[in-house]
């Protein structure tokens, strides 16, 4: 085998234009979103004043007594004492005449008023 010079040479490897290839891969991570929310309870209280007017009624009875007495005797009256401390019949000042008669009792005595009450 004869070398020329400037011949080529045989190839004994041939390279060709690389190739891209992508592989993916996929990863799936979780990532946490929080979206916070309040809820208030509102609880509305209405007190109601009831105003009542309670009212009473009372009765009360009273009761008097009254002694009554039938009306004046025709007594005579004594005679007008004197100066001197006798009458103007004469004698000592007779005392005043009960119904009967007799002296009559001092008022305010129980046998004066058969009505009458201690």
């Amino acid at each position: 085998m004869r070398h020329h010079f400037g011949c080529p040479k045989p190839v004994n490897e041939v390279v060709y234009p690389t190739k891209y290839n992508v592989v993916n891969n996929c990863f799936e991570n979780e990532v946490k979103h929080v979206h916070p929310s309040h809820t208030t309870v509102v609880n509305h209280h209405l007190q109601k004043n009831k105003h009542v007017y309670p009212h009473s009624t009372s009765v009360e009875n009273t009761f008097n007594s009254v002694d009554v007495y039938g009306g004046a005797y025709n007594v005579p009256r004594p005679p007008a004492p004197t100066a001197q401390g006798g009458t103007m019949a004469g004698g000592p000042p007779r005392p005043p005449q009960g119904p009967m008669g007799g002296p009559r009792p001092p008022v305010g005595y129980p046998g004066a008023n058969p009505y009458f009450r201690r």
